[in-house]
């Protein structure tokens, strides 16, 4: 059996990241060395809190959480997206948290980890990119001790769910989100376009939340909730599917192509835009350009599977 690797995850735990964490928190093929929370879904002290008490609801090891970014690096932020419900987390009444945080700053904390770490580690990245960006404008040497950075972040040819040109974490920071890209790091960004493919229906969800798992019962609580929010059938795994392309890269279909974030002022803020052109020679690109690996399509019933099992509830995702 292949070792596990080392990962770090930096949130803002949302119910779309609280499944996420589920299932890197579960999956034998990934070492979870720390978690580090930013402003985004909710406030940074709802992350924190939503982030600890999913860890003693699920009997965790004592993993290190720390606290980072309260607001984007320029902006003052977005507000709360109404759909992850008032707790930010589906509303399951998870109670107050036993654990507590570490002490650092969460910039710090990453400075330190991998800076002790024998060798680069992968960091898993599902939120607005404040923590990071931070990171690699005050310590750039830790680059080194990064293997690969996995987005959750933007949209390559599906339309925005925060505007209509941008996704939600891009959107609220995108300068963040325009230096990590643009580091020079090796990225693979999980855009909404495989995002929006992974699905579970609420049938499905409802077998969940009678798993004998707890983490297969909260992950069923958090799907029924986006259910009945949008008035649908099913929802998706959303930033699981992130960790499942870490987890299975053969399931993921990925393509190299430049991107460039948005940062003006108007309507297309955020966006990240990907040169599709086939043919380019003699065409000058504007602005900043970088190669990243982005994911357009990911093999749904697979990444079904692998959650399922990870979650203990393969009879619940039945295909």
């Amino acid at each position: 059996m292949a070792k596990p690797l080392p990962v770090l995850l930096d949130v803002d735990t949302g119910g779309d990241d609280a499944l996420a964490l589920l299932l890197a928190m579960a999956s034998p093929a990934l070492d979870v060395r720390g978690i580090t929370c930013v402003a985004g879904n909710c406030a940074l002290e709802r992350v924190v809190t939503n982030t600890l008490t999913l860890l003693d609801a699920i009997e965790a090891p004592p993993v290190p959480v720390a606290a980072g970014m309260d607001r984007p690096v320029l902006d003052p932020g977005l507000p709360a997206p109404p759909l992850h419900g008032g707790d930010g987390m589906g509303d399951l009444g998870l109670g107050a948290p036993r654990r507590s945080r570490v002490d650092d700053h969460a910039v710090e904390f990453l400075r330190r980890t991998l800076s002790d770490a024998e060798e680069p580690m992968t960091m898993i990245c599902l939120a607005p990119l404040s923590n990071i960006a931070m990171l690699l404008r005050m310590y750039p040497c830790v680059g080194e001790k990064i293997e690969r950075l996995y987005v959750m972040g933007g949209t390559y040819a599906a339309p925005g769910n925060t505007t209509p040109a941008a996704e939600f974490n891009v959107r609220y920071d995108p300068e963040a989100a325009s230096v990590v890209l643009q580091s020079g790091l090796p990225v693979t960004l999980y855009p909404l376009d495989p995002f929006m493919q992974v699905r579970i229906t609420e049938e499905e969800a409802e077998a969940l939340t009678r798993s004998r798992g707890s983490s297969a019962r909260i992950a069923g609580g958090i799907i029924l909730h986006y259910c009945r929010f949008f008035g649908m059938a099913f929802s998706l795994i959303g930033d699981a599917g992130t960790v499942a392309t870490v987890i299975d890269p053969e399931g993921a279909t990925t393509l190299e192509r430049p991107v460039h974030v948005e940062l003006s002022s108007g309507i297309t803020r955020g966006a990240t835009v990907f040169d599709r052109r086939i043919l380019t020679d003699g065409f000058a690109r504007e602005g900043e350009w970088t190669e990243v690996d982005v994911v357009t399509k990911v093999d749904a019933p697979r990444y079904r599977k692998l959650m399922a099992a990870a979650l203990g509830a393969v009879e619940a995702l039945d295909d």
